[in-house]
């Protein structure tokens, strides 16, 4: 199930994948994923304020309407927010229970084209209804027992079934909302539902709701390895860890679900990376203002479940069931010009386990832009064997981030029953050129222990997403030339302990971006504070 995915020069973030996750995918993270590695030196991003969303009362008439969104825990503590689902009509009671939440909430590190389709859920899982701060003796936990479909290939979402049957959280008055086909237009007011806890006091960690509006709609979002279309930008506010899979409707049809919240801009990042979702365009990756949330569909869930729950092969079903080929790449982050050349895609395109995929075609362009759902501008179908096709073209030299599209087949043709659903969900590689320098310069943090052996500790400060990679060197003032390149080597995230009685001394650093774009070097001083 787990993608190939590897991005070129991401191991040198170290100020990295694991602090900065749970800045912008807004699940609560466990323990692990809540700050920066040690000697990381990058700068923990403000949460965004749970309190600017006002808690739900359960005896209001939203309370009442809202008792079928809880808080869903999963593997490691992680908390996220989810909803009780059917499809329009009856309900059959003695069914088990299905909850809409986000991919993510289901499995973090599911790639670029994952598809999760029924497997059991982990011990401990579980889902709250009815989630609202002041009926706490009420709360009654329920075992989520499989993960029926996940997925953060083009959407965000998770359908979860629990070991409880409707007819079970009808006796707590928890009855299932339905999904709408509809998608908000820009403008269109909206209500969300959520229970942060990232910057919420403990006892504060409940059922919110933010009244906002849509921003901007259908939406290209890229974030980390994901590749996300049709989603809609919003303003609303309080959105934090554990606001993940909220479910949100417009304001004049608060019935049915058009989305959940899944990520947002988190203030204190620069770029595009983990934290800092960008939008896709043909001019280039456009960086959003921050606390920007975005809201992933649900109308395709909606469109695969009936009356006895979630049906991929239903007819009309837009959910993608995870028959596409395999696509192994780098999603590398690059300059135009490399060591080995112009810049190339890297990427090897193996059958996915179907009689159909005995061909691959390929076409590519600006994310954002190219539609790989059409068959128009695809190259003529290669032969695909079980060693596999490789793509090794090269990338474009300006600057955005590309998607090739990768669709397989049973012909030659680009026509048929089975190359339609390989274009309805093809498969995807990615790969961002970057020829710009940082927008920032290098910062070192500089601190004296004093003492016996008084002591500087120097190490420079990340910038995510513009600086993530230093090479550094030092040595006394009068000898040591920040111009001079003899003598930089990588930082590896131990910071320089200096003597100060063998000072002044002199740091140099030189920052990189993932594409290995350097800042100028800069000189900082190591020197006893004024006064001294």
């Amino acid at each position: 199930m787990k993608s190939a995915v590897r991005t070129r020069k991401r191991a040198a973030v170290s100020a990295g994948a694991a602090g900065f996750i749970a800045a912008g995918l807004i699940w609560g993270a466990s323990p692990v994923q809540a700050a920066p590695p040690a000697g990381a030196g990058a700068p923990r991003p403000a949460a965004a304020a749970g309190d600017e969303a006002p808690l739900v009362d359960a005896g209001s008439a939203d309370g009442k309407r809202l008792r079928a969104t809880g808080r869903l825990v999963g593997g490691g503590g992680t908390t996220c927010t989810a909803t009780l689902v059917h499809a329009p009509g009856t309900v059959n009671p003695g069914a088990k229970a299905l909850v809409l939440s986000n991919g993510h909430c289901a499995d973090d590190t599911m790639g670029t084209n994952d598809v999760v389709v029924d497997k059991p859920a982990p011990d401990g899982w579980s889902y709250t209804p009815a989630y609202f701060h002041d009926n706490v003796a009420e709360h009654k936990k329920f075992t989520v027992e499989r993960i029926v479909y996940a997925t953060m290939k083009d959407i965000d979402v998770s359908v979860l079934r629990l070991t409880a049957t409707y007819a079970d959280l009808a006796k707590l008055g928890v009855t299932p909302r339905t999904l709408s086909s509809e998608r908000p237009a820009p403008g269109t007011p909206l209500r969300a539902a959520h229970a942060p806890t990232d910057g919420v006091e403990p006892g504060r960690q409940y059922l919110r709701l933010s009244t906002c509006a849509a921003t901007a709609s259908r939406i290209a979002l890229h974030e980390h390895t994901w590749l996300w279309r049709d989603f809609t930008r919003t303003d609303c506010l309080g959105i934090s860890g554990g606001s993940s899979g909220g479910p949100v409707t417009t304001a004049h049809d608060s019935g049915r679900l058009v989305g959940m919240f899944n990520t947002i801009v988190t203030p204190g990042y620069l770029g595009c990376g983990l934290g800092r979702p960008c939008e896709g365009s043909g001019k280039g990756l456009v960086v959003p203002p921050d606390k920007a949330a975005y809201v992933t569909p649900v109308d395709a869930v909606g469109s695969c479940l009936d009356a006895t729950g979630l049906r991929l092969h239903k007819r009309g079903c837009r959910l993608d069931r995870g028959e596409q080929v395999n696509v192994a790449f780098q999603g590398q982050e690059t300059r135009t010009d490399t060591p080995d050349g112009p810049a190339r895609w890297d990427a090897r395109v193996t059958p996915g386990g179907t009689a159909r995929h005995s061909y691959v075609a390929f076409k590519s362009g600006p994310f954002g832009v190219v539609d790989c759902t059409s068959p128009e501008g695809y190259d003529k179908p290669r032969r695909l064997t079980s060693a596999g096709v490789e793509h090794k073209e090269p990338l474009p030299a300006h600057d955005n981030l590309y998607v090739l599209c990768a669709a397989g087949g049973p012909d030659a043709t680009l026509k048929g029953p089975d190359w339609a659903a390989s274009l309805a969900h093809p498969s995807y590689a990615y790969a961002r050129v970057d020829n710009t320098a940082p927008t920032v310069a290098p910062k070192a943090d500089i601190q004296l222990f004093d003492g016996e052996d008084a002591s500087y500790w120097v190490r420079p400060v990340y910038a995510p997403w513009e600086i993530t990679m230093y090479k550094v060197k030092y040595g006394p003032k009068a000898a040591t030339d920040c111009t001079d390149p003899a003598g930089y080597r990588d930082y590896l995230n131990i910071p320089a302990t200096l003597k100060a009685a063998d000072g002044p001394w002199t740091y140099c650093a030189i920052g990189y971006d993932n594409a290995g774009n350097a800042t100028p070097p800069a000189t900082f001083a190591v020197v006893p504070p004024s006064g001294r």
